[in-house]
This record gives structure tokens, sequence and C-alpha cells, in this order.
């Protein structure tokens, strides 16, 4: 489904978990993409850059984080002009918006962030210069609701860049156009006062800090902004031509932005995933970090699927960094200085589709394998790359791997002690360049042997499975309808394991369920979730049947770029 406008939900997810079981508060916000407006992206060149580095820090951090609650989310913010508040919270603005006159984090080391950030493999830093409560974490000659009115007086944006600059990162900011103190931001007779307040911003931050390499917007918010969005780009592309900027600013840009999610397999449009370290954007001494595990899944899927990622981090009120996220970063940096530098930075996703054995990265004559689960005899079979002639295969931490090849495929054979904890990468050499390989499944989803059917727009459920995060299949819940995909079999399969795969359209509220029929002409519940962190999911236990729905539950929309459902690996 094409439109020119695009309504996108933004989820802000709250986590309360107990160990790796996360119970979710879902903070809606809606914004619109108007995609009619044409404006300038940046260079052919400057995207491959921006591909190139693959990996980034995000920082999430404000006055707030002395009270350990989520920026903005957590002030009880009314509307400005009556009617729906913007945001229904614990905090009252009385409490919230004074947090800066005690901001002082005198143990803030901007050079430590990004020392850490460079070894754990990042290659540029995003921070959230100003959040939806209006707080301006740099020196802005428009506001006094900033950084220098707090005891700290000192421009946190500047120290950071500084720092940026020192290690050789690259910098960026986030910016919040929409804002819930300003009080003519969707007023009813200034608004006009606040874009022109907003603008004035945007100069500060396109002029006083050096050359920005990405600006990530989060949506314009309710009001009558005009030609706002353009006129922005328009300025960012006259100082900054090269800046990697995102969708949510009102017009189409550079990327698309799947939060806490990860979009399927897309080499044909930028993306740049984002994701907490934590639960929460910002700190929380409640939230536990995701462990280990769960972050690398993250991590490989995302660069497996052709995106780039944005890792969030949350300084504490006084400045320094959450001891368990840097525990996290820092179990990144080793794997990174083992597997990371040669198979991810400058690399491409690819040439296998993500599946549910791990995922594969290529660059220059090489791809790498980075294997999750292995079949149970230790070996991994996979089908040849066409028109390529394996030259060696290797592990990057330099145990003992052997490889037997057919005509149509090939077998890794590995030693358990070989193995890796988490991930195993698997080095193979080609004869010639791995980058011109059409991407193709390593495994062929079970879906691909069904018959669907739908509640809706049956003709568009070829799309869940021809390879092409462009072409979805989209169903509408207005009317309280009903939202299901059913992938019939001709005899009973057994699934393990499976992936409902977005693209760029998207809406993040639903509540999607697995269902199998239940003996008695109803259907049955295997499996819930809400979308969030993983990119493929796993049964508990398999089931064997011939027909599986997916019903969405708690939505307008609902788009679905494939669905892969696979067997157990035998």
């Amino acid at each position: 489904m094409k439109q020119n406008t695009y309504i996108v939900l933004l989820i802000t997810l709250i986590f309360i978990f107990s160990g790796d079981l996360y119970a979710q508060k879902d903070e809606i916000q809606t914004y619109e993409i108007d995609k009619s407006i044409v404006v300038q992206k940046a260079s052919p060149e400057a995207v491959e850059a921006f591909k190139d580095k693959r990996f980034g820090m995000f920082i999430h951090w404000g006055p707030i984080s002395q009270m350990g609650k989520q920026l903005s989310h957590s002030r009880n913010s009314k509307s400005h002009k009556g009617g729906k508040p913007y945001k229904k919270a614990d905090i009252e603005p009385e409490v919230y918006d004074v947090q800066y006159k005690t901001f002082n984090p005198t143990n803030y080391n901007p050079e430590y962030i990004t020392d850490l950030a460079k070894r754990a493999g990042m290659k540029y830093v995003v921070f959230t210069a100003k959040h939806h409560a209006g707080f301006s974490m740099f020196d802005s000659k428009v506001s006094d609701y900033d950084i220098m009115s707090a005891p700290y007086g000192k421009d946190i944006l500047k120290e950071l860049e500084q720092a940026c600059r020192k290690d050789g990162l690259d910098f960026g900011f986030y910016y919040s156009p929409r804002d819930w103190y300003h009080p003519d931001c969707d007023s009813k007779e200034n608004h006009d006062t606040y874009i022109t307040f907003y603008k004035a911003q945007m100069e500060e931050l396109l002029n006083n800090y050096g050359k920005i390499s990405e600006i990530w917007f989060d949506g314009l918010g309710p009001g009558d902004w005009k030609n706002t969005s353009a006129e922005v780009m328009a300025r960012i592309r006259e100082l900054h031509p090269d800046a990697m900027v995102n969708d949510r600013g009102g017009v189409g840009a550079d990327f698309y932005t799947p939060e806490h999610t990860v979009s399927q397999f897309n080499n044909k449009q930028l993306w740049e995933a984002c994701h907490t370290t934590t639960s929460q954007w910002g700190f929380n001494p409640d939230s536990r970090t995701k462990n280990f595990k769960q972050l690398m899944q993250i991590l490989l899927y995302t660069w497996g699927a052709d995106g780039n990622m944005l890792l969030n981090i949350g300084p504490m009120g006084d400045g320094s960094l959450n001891p368990e996220e840097v525990k996290r970063l820092e179990q990144i940096a080793n794997w990174w200085s083992i597997n990371g530098e040669k198979s991810i930075e400058g690399s491409r996703g690819g040439p296998y589709f993500t599946s549910n054995w791990g995922v594969s990265t290529r660059k220059d004559n090489y791809v790498f394998l980075h294997i999750f689960d292995w079949q149970k005899d230790g070996t991994l079979t996979l089908p040849n790359f066409p028109n390529k002639t394996i030259k060696s295969v290797s592990l990057l931490n330099g145990k003992k791997i052997e490889v037997s090849k057919n005509t149509a495929n090939y077998t890794l054979t590995i030693p358990e002690n070989s193995l890796e904890k988490i991930v195993t990468t698997v080095k193979i050499e080609l004869n010639e360049s791995a980058l011109d390989i059409t991407p193709m499944h390593s495994i062929i989803p079970l879906t691909h042997q069904a018959v669907f059917t739908a509640s809706q727009n049956v003709e568009a459920t070829k799309n869940v499975i021809d390879g092409d995060p462009t072409t979805v299949w989209h169903a509408s819940g207005k009317n309280k309808k009903d939202i299901w995909i059913q992938a019939n079999f001709k005899k009973p399969v057994t699934i393990a394991s499976f992936v409902a795969g977005r693209g760029e359209e998207w809406v993040t509220k639903n509540n999607p369920e697995l269902q199998i029929p239940d003996g008695n002409g109803g259907w049955k519940t295997i499996y819930k979730w809400k979308p969030k962190f993983e990119p493929l999911k796993y049964l508990k236990n398999p089931v064997t049947t011939d027909k599986i729905r997916l019903k969405v539950n708690k939505t307008k929309d609902y788009f679905l770029a494939e669905f892969d459902l696979f067997a157990p690996l035998k």
C-alpha cells in the first residue's frame, strides 16, 4: 500500500520485567510523514559512508534523570489548546520542570563515553539536544530553559561534540520539534511564534557544533506547521548537505527508523533501528539491562538485514554512566575486537536472508556467517553461492572448523570446543566479490509451501513470501474488523520459530498472536507478543499443524512485509 501521507504510530516502550520476560506499557504518539513533498536527500556517496559505519550510540539524558524517570513521558503534559492531553503521567509539570535547578552532573565525562563507544565498535554518536518536554541540553540563546540555566552551566552538547572529534567519531543530534513545555507550541493563537523558536534553535544546532552527520527528529505533533518541515530540510541541506536525516521531521528524508524492532532484510531502502540497552529511554534504576544474548541478536539481525543500529544508553543524574549499561558495552567491545571489526565494519547484509540459524554479512570477497544455532550434530548445511567458488573457511576466533562441499550445498562441521558461548562467526573467502550476489534464502521458510487465506486483501498475501520488504499485506481493523492471515498446508508441518517481518510501512500499536486449530472448529493461541526486541521468535515447544494463523488485535491498521515459519534445526 503506497500513500503520500503516512500516519505512523511511534511507541516508546517502558518495560517492567522479571528475568528476561518483559511486560510493557506503550507510550503512543502520532505523527505524519508527507511524502508528497519532495526534499533533497543526502548524496549516494554519503549514503554508502553511513552504511559503512553500521553502528552508533544514542544518548537519552536530561534533568529528569536525577529522578530516574523517563525523558518527557514521565511528565503529565496537558494540551496547550485544551482537549486531549499530550501525555498522561505521574509527574506534574511543577515537579518535572524544575529539575534543572538542581542539575549539576559533575561526573559527566564525555571522553569516557566516546572511548567506550569507540571500543564497542560505534562510529557515531547521536545526543538528545531537546526531547518532547522542552529542556535544551545545549546553550540556546533563544531559551532560558536550557543547560546554561542549570547549576552545571556548561554546554553539555558542545563538550560531547568535542570529545567525538577527538576520538574520530561522527556527531549528530536528536531534536523533538514537538514541545510539551513551550506554551506557544500547538497553541490556538501563537503556534507560528513557536515555529520561529524551533527554526532559531535549529540554526543554533546547525551552526555551532561543527559538521553534523545525523539529525534525528521525533515527530512534529499537532498544530499547523505549514511548510516548516520542507524549509528546515532545505536549511539542513544548505549547511550540512551530507547529514543523514530520519523520517520523523514531517517529510520523508534519508532513512526510516524501526524503534525497538528490526526491519526485514532491506537493501533497497536505507534504515536505522534504534534500541535501548535497558528497557527505557533514559536512566531508571529499576530498569535492568537486556541480557547479552538478546542484545547480540538485536545487533546482528539488524546488520544481517542490511540496517544500521543506534543503541541507547542513559547517563545518571550525576553524569556517570549506568554500570549495567557499561557492562553490556564492554561485552560488546570484547566481541567487536575479535569479530566485529572484520565482519561488521564496512559490511553489507546478506547474501542470505536472515534465518533461524542466524544471519550473514559480506564485504569484498568475504561472507561472514553469524551462527546462533547449529544442527544437533554440530553441522550446518547451506546452499552454495551462485557462480562463486569457496576458497577457504575459517573461524574469526582462530579455532577449528571443517567444510565439505557438493554441487548444491556446503556443510560446516564445528567441534564443540570451537563454539562461542552465544554466537560463532564463520569467515568464508570467495574467489570474487560477494557484494553482487542476489539475496537468497539459506533455508526455505515453510510458508513458501502454503496457500494463504486472509480476513481481507487476499490478493496481497503473496507479498509476505516474496522477499521484498517494500511490498506488504495490509489489513484494516477499523470498525472492529478482525485481522488475520492464515497459512494452509497440504500436509502437517512442524514449526519451531517464526518471523513476522516489517518494512518501512508499519503500525507499532498492535497485539499479534499465533493460533492453530483447537480440534473443535475454533482456534487456540500458542504464542502472544507485543512488537519488541526479538527479530526471531521461538515457540516454547514446536507445533505440528496443517494450518496456522497470525491474528492481530487492537490496531486500526496492520502491515506485514514477510511471514517466515521455520522447522526445527535437526
